[in-house]
């Protein structure tokens, strides 16, 4: 971490140092401007650095590089001589563009689906081949540069100039409005730990473009002075960003050091549904959910204490990030088609003790999760313990359960044998009785049907006796036992 911050602080500082020296005719009677400028070009220059190792924002980190770069060309106008105005027309060009790009990447590190690609590729075209079209349909002075500076004005018409500089004073407001509108959606759709971060960043940064795109002068100027003073309102607006970067790294910092603080407070008392939910509340994240590892149990079981049918292979267990997989593992959706995020916490002698899942938006800030993480590892061995006692209960209950029906279905069984048995046994004795009525004069024979009759009926109440006992007094009224309520 040390190391990619002194990469980033070095990569600032030459930045803003070959800024000051891009612009050193204008800047170097402007001491406040040059300020403003440094840390623009070092700000996102540094910023971007600071990015480029950091999972999804790495889409991020790159265009903002690029941005940074492109701003201290910008100032190589300021010199007025030779390819210097030209450079610098292409500088801001390229600036807005990657800066804007860099903005709709951010904070997952892809467009979010067609509207961004279209105003991107709309902005891209509006400040390359429209604006390439008026410095060839121009002379340098009519742009306020000198007139011996190098100028590729092979198709100069003074009409057709004009219009392409009117044009571009309706067309960049338009545009700016555009991005002010799809940040604003970003804000709205963020997901995990970069709600508490992003939303300043999007907002502040979007209306100072759509600031930048109402005050820029337009292309057509008379002289140098009216180029430097447009450029010099432009970093002074953008000098919101350096500004709203520190601002959201110092709240990024101050979220990773209360998350435990928070996390430990929503957990007092520690019970199962308590650690889910505080994890829930300090991850901003309403799906995620804990599975425990028992050691004596085989599996995950879940906060009551069931069996988790968990299937590690659609998790991300590993310590890259969403935006690190190819795309042939997501497609182009990002992190919408990403494994869920997970992440083992273990025992203090290394043991798995649970798995937390959840959004893979979790993935883009790791310090603020593991954090969290680790302020829950005691609360989640405490409850830990609470969940055994479910899963043990939830064993007894199946089991029970199990034993139940075996012995519903035994009595079916027996009540089958009654009703069968004692029907025909009963039958054999009517048949009989009704043989003795057909025979009222036949004394020896009416003897022989009573003993019948008796050794049948003796035979049928040691039957019913027999199956009386094999059913066992009280299992009919017996219940499962009861679960506890939630934690």
């Amino acid at each position: 971490m040390n190391g990619r911050v002194a990469a980033a602080a070095g990569a600032g500082a030459a930045a803003g140092a070959a800024t000051l020296a891009a612009g050193w005719p204008y800047l170097g009677s402007a001491p406040a401007i040059a300020v403003v400028n440094v840390l623009i070009a070092g700000g996102l220059t540094g910023a971007g650095v600071l990015m480029l190792p950091a999972g999804p924002l790495r889409g991020c980190g790159r265009p903002l590089v690029g941005a940074g770069l492109a701003w201290l060309a910008t100032w190589a106008m300021s010199w007025n001589t030779g390819i210097g105005p030209v450079l610098g027309i292409a500088g801001n060009c390229v600036f807005y563009v990657l800066f804007c790009l860099a903005l709709l990447r951010y904070p997952q590190g892809r467009l979010a689906g067609r509207a961004d690609r279209v105003l991107v590729t709309a902005t891209a075209v509006a400040l390359g081949p429209v604006m390439a079209l008026s410095v060839v349909t121009s002379r340098p002075e009519w742009n306020g540069y000198a007139a011996d500076a190098w100028w590729p004005g092979w198709l100069a018409h003074r009409s057709v100039f004009g219009a392409l500089s009117d044009g571009f004073q309706v067309i960049i407001p338009l545009l700016a409005v555009g991005f002010a509108v799809l940040l604003s959606r970003r804000v709205r759709g963020l997901r995990g730990p970069e709600r508490v971060v992003a939303p300043l960043v999007l907002s502040m940064v979007g209306g100072a473009i759509v600031t930048v795109a109402v005050l820029t002068p337009p292309i057509e100027v008379d002289g140098l002075d009216g180029v430097m003073r447009g450029i010099a309102m432009q970093s002074i607006v953008l000098a919101v960003f350096p500004v709203v970067l520190v601002v959201a790294a110092a709240r990024r910092a101050l979220g990773v050091v209360t998350a435990a603080d928070r996390v430990l407070r929503l957990t007092d008392p520690a019970t199962v549904r308590s650690v889910r939910d505080a994890l829930r509340t300090v991850l901003r994240d309403p799906t995620v959910e804990i599975w425990f590892r028992l050691p004596d149990l085989p599996g995950y079981v879940d906060v009551d204490g069931r069996p988790a049918d968990l299937d590690l292979t659609d998790l991300d267990l590993t310590d890259r990030d969403p935006a690190d997989l190819d795309l042939a593992e997501v497609g182009g959706r990002g992190l919408a088609a990403a494994p869920r995020w997970a992440r083992e916490v273990r025992t203090g002698d290394g043991a798995v003790l649970a798995v937390v899942t959840g959004d893979p938006a979790l993935g883009t800030d790791n310090a603020y999760t593991e954090a969290a993480l680790r302020a829950g590892q005691l609360a989640l061995e405490n409850a830990q313990l609470q969940a055994a006692a479910r899963a043990r209960l939830v064993e007894v209950h199946a089991a029970h359960r199990q034993v139940a029906g075996a012995q519903a279905a035994q009595r079916r069984r027996m009540a089958a044998d009654l009703h069968d048995g004692m029907q025909r046994r009963l039958m054999e004795l009517v048949l009989v009785a009704a043989d003795a009525q057909a025979r009222p004069a036949d004394p020896a024979g009416t003897r022989t049907v009573l003993r019948q009759l008796h050794e049948g009926l003796l035979a049928a109440n040691q039957e019913v006796r027999d199956l009386g006992r094999g059913l066992g007094p009280g299992e009919a009224a017996a219940g499962p036992p009861r679960t506890p309520g939630p934690g």
